[in-house]
């Protein structure tokens, strides 16, 4: 389907927070990427979204990271989980990962002693991540100087979720938390086929139609249409075969509004861009912030109104007063 992107410049983020700041699915994507050893010590009775009111203004920026709180042999951990959507990975990331740390830190300096955090980068790909995972590996030192330089060299590090590779067994270790990581990896990755997208929408309700499935329905289903270009035909038989039959209107509904949305957006974008292309025809240079103003408007009255004022405005002058 894939209408026009101009809704959000990262929908990946919005689908991965909403997602995750449901417990069961941060449990099912926390299961399936940390060592054994560490689960076996988890209270999960204990797992909560933490919310940090201390963050330092470059944390609170960053809406899609999420942070949890729970406790190991009875002592309270944190968890940072962050989405990259860069798709080269960043070099620099153990630096970041050691601020949204101090951040929680900061939060929490009433604590003695300060509760383990642990920073969990999800990589949905292409590619391996080849980046530093260890602060120490960011930072120069003379070798002449390396024996007593050493113990002034801060070594924090991060865990890597890399999704690209990963069989949809292995991104969680629950239906729900497969669903929404083989929906990043899949647009990530270019393979958001059909096939695929029947895949996951048969692995979210794998487990029948839950509470936590229906929260995740639409969010994952609108993600899963505007990354594809499924036709019609295609959208009904996923909707019928995959879907319980007292969410499928409400699928097909859902579909139908984007298709009509995409329409509306590709009739605007050609109407806007007709607008700017008489207006170099009949003027020649036309200021930059004038064709910014054009592209922002999508009423199609204005946007039919401006068409006609390119067309016979004599100057630029007169055309700017139908803006």
């Amino acid at each position: 389907m894939k209408p026009a992107e101009t809704k959000s410049a990262q929908p990946h983020d919005k689908l991965f927070r909403h997602c995750m700041l449901l417990p069961k699915v941060a449990r099912q994507f926390l299961e399936a990427w940390l060592p054994k050893g560490f689960l076996a010590l988890v209270d999960w009775s204990t797992l909560s979204v933490q919310r940090i009111s201390g963050m330092d203004e470059s944390l609170k920026e960053r809406r899609e990271d999420v942070i949890y709180r729970i406790k190991a042999s009875g002592r309270p951990v944190h968890f940072y989980i962050l989405l990259e959507h860069q798709t080269r990975p960043e070099r620099r990331m153990a630096l970041r990962c050691l601020e949204y740390s101090l951040g929680v830190w900061r939060a929490e300096a009433q604590t003695k002693p300060l509760p383990l955090v642990i920073p969990i980068v999800v990589h949905p790909g292409p590619g391996a991540w080849k980046s530093p995972r260890r602060l120490r590996e960011l930072i120069e030192v003379p070798a002449e100087i390396a024996p007593w330089a050493e113990e002034f060299i801060p070594d924090s590090g991060y865990l890597i979720a890399e999704l690209a590779g990963h069989p949809m067994e292995q991104l969680a270790s629950g239906s729900l938390g497969r669903a929404v990581m083989a929906a990043l990896q899949a647009e990530r990755l270019g393979k958001m086929s059909y096939r695929q997208v029947k895949k996951i929408v048969e692995t979210l309700y794998a487990d029948g139609n839950s509470p936590e499935a229906t929260r995740l329905a639409r969010q994952l289903w609108v993600y899963l249409l505007e990354h594809s270009e499924l036709k019609d035909p295609q959208i009904r038989e996923i909707v019928e075969t995959t879907v319980p039959k007292r969410n499928q209107s409400n699928f097909m509904s859902t579909a139908q509004r984007l298709k009509l949305e995409g329409r509306q957006e590709g009739r605007q974008e050609g109407r806007q861009e007709a607008i700017i292309k008489l207006l170099k025809i009949r003027h020649k240079r036309v200021p930059a912030g004038l064709l910014e103003a054009v592209a922002d408007v999508s009423d199609e009255r204005h946007l039919e109104r401006l068409f006609l004022a390119a067309a016979q405005s004599a100057t630029l002058e007169k055309f700017s007063e139908s803006l």
